[in-house]
């Protein structure tokens, strides 16, 4: 995986993939996301480090469209 450009410039870096391969970011805010597709295109706060994928983030927050 690689690291995302979100659509309010941010960047989100890969960390891993967690135990369900969903792959793991690190926001510049130092929150953690994960994308519950598996591609990167889509998005969700996690709970905690090795959390659940708990909501969609908003669309800033989203990775821009390539």
């Amino acid at each position: 995986m690689k690291d995302l450009v979100l659509n309010n410039g941010q960047k989100a870096i890969f960390l891993y993939k967690d135990d369900f391969s969903r792959p793991v970011y690190k926001l510049e805010s130092g929150r953690k996301v994960c994308c519950t597709n598996l591609n990167g295109t889509y998005l969700h706060s996690i709970s905690g480090d090795f959390g659940e994928p708990d909501c969609p983030l908003k669309d800033e927050y989203q990775p821009i469209n390539n």
